[in-house]
């Protein structure tokens, strides 16, 4: 999966959208009924982008909720949920996003990734 952001926050942010669509099978959508915060926080760029994957998969998967927003820092990321409406399921299984050749990169301005997703 390709991603891409002015910044670390829009580059964390679009990972978590993409993998809320790919399981899905569409864009995520519906008002924010909970916040999650995503802990622990911390290590470099590519670690913070597999853990916020991640933990929206695994609440997703486990919750019934979806990933709407992420707002992330340095300090810390909030995942914004809405539950998955009734009689929906996701459209694929996602196990994990991987450190699989992970290696986010500046280019042309913009920061860019591609993560290896486990389905």
């Amino acid at each position: 999966m390709a991603v891409w952001g002015d910044g670390e926050q829009e580059l964390i942010r679009n990972a978590v959208l993409a993998a809320m669509s790919l399981a899905l099978g569409a864009a995520p959508g519906g008002r924010p009924t909970r916040l999650s915060p995503i802990c622990p926080w911390r290590g470099d760029l590519a670690s913070r982008l597999v853990r916020a994957v991640n933990e929206s998969l695994f609440i997703l998967y486990t919750r019934r909720e979806v990933a709407v927003r992420c707002d992330a820092s340095e300090r810390g990321a909030v995942l914004a949920l809405a539950p998955l409406p009734a009689g929906a399921v996701p459209a694929l299984e996602i196990k994990a996003a991987t450190y699989h050749d992970l290696h986010p990169r500046r280019r042309l301005g913009r920061l860019r990734a591609i993560l290896t997703l486990d389905v």
